[in-house]
């Protein structure tokens, strides 16, 4: 603790308050009128209104009135004599009452702050903030690992919507794929297949595969109905590394739910690939000749 400095000795120089005492006056809540007064009984001990009028060049009626709101904000007291004098109230007790007051403010605004603003503020940003957020992912690649690690991240199903190509991009994930199905994920493709790639499709054949009438030219892979990603072959669907594709990912369960039972719906029109992979894929192959 800071203690105070010593009184000048009698007969001494005078000390004179520095511009940072009364900056400091006027953060405790004294105008500049108030902080010269109480700086003047500072230093004159004692003193008349009339006194302290000469000597800081204030109204003499004026000094009458601030020194009445100096003693009102505990900063001073007036004497019983005649004529009436004031004295200001020891600087260290000023400081110790400020203090104190301002504790016990801060601590009632602390009270208020948790009882009152810090629920309303926990429950507006529960309603207001999005579920869900959207983010884009550049580069065939970089979606290839996005795909991956929300297959990894898979616990109930998931759900593929892909090309004739898409499907066989799919099918260097058959690991990914068949940890997933080991773990008891149910998982559900939806394709257009073909002779092309009826290899791809008894690579996968752990999985629920069904042959879309449809033309697919794009990409959906959903997981637990949870998070997505819808998905844009550029400049083509060929390369299996190499592409300039755009990737939505999707954690609106809202968003992703909505988009999943539009793409479940083709399941309508789609050949269940049964037990006998190739004999369907020749059959679909089959059916485009026809």
């Amino acid at each position: 603790m800071v203690q105070p400095s010593p009184p000048p000795e009698l007969g001494g120089e005078r000390m004179l308050p520095s511009k940072e005492v009364i900056n400091y006056l006027l953060e405790l809540g004294l105008n500049n009128y108030e902080a010269k007064v109480y700086l003047t009984l500072v230093e004159e001990g004692t003193s008349t209104a009339k006194n302290v009028s000469d000597i800081t060049g204030i109204p003499y009626g004026k000094v009458y009135e601030i020194i009445t709101s100096l003693c009102t904000k505990g900063f001073s007291m007036t004497l019983p004599t005649k004529p009436m004098k004031c004295k200001a109230l020891s600087p260290q007790e000023i400081l110790n009452t400020t203090k104190e007051k301002a504790l016990e403010k801060f601590s009632n605004l602390e009270n208020v702050f948790n009882e009152e603003l810090v629920p309303l503020y926990m429950q507006s940003k529960q309603l207001k903030e999005p579920k869900g957020i959207m983010w884009i992912v550049n580069g065939r690649a970089n979606i290839n690992k996005k795909v991956e690690t929300m297959i990894k991240g898979g616990k109930r199903s998931i759900c593929i919507y892909l090309s004739e190509n898409g499907l066989k991009r799919l099918a260097f994930q058959k690991n990914v794929l068949k940890e997933a199905f080991d773990r008891g994920v149910s998982i559900r493709i939806i394709s257009k297949m073909t002779k092309e790639n009826e290899e791809d499709c008894g690579l996968l054949s752990f999985c629920d595969i069904h042959n879309s009438k449809l033309p697919i030219t794009n990409c959906f892979v959903s997981i637990d109905k949870e998070e997505s990603i819808v998905i844009d072959p550029v400049p083509d669907d060929d390369n299996v590394v190499r592409g300039r594709d755009i990737g939505m990912w999707i954690t609106s369960k809202a968003f992703t739910g909505f988009l999943e039972s539009v793409i479940l719906s083709q399941l309508n029109g789609a050949k269940k690939n049964g037990g006998n992979e190739k004999s369907t894929a020749k059959a679909a192959v089959q059916e485009q000749k026809t």
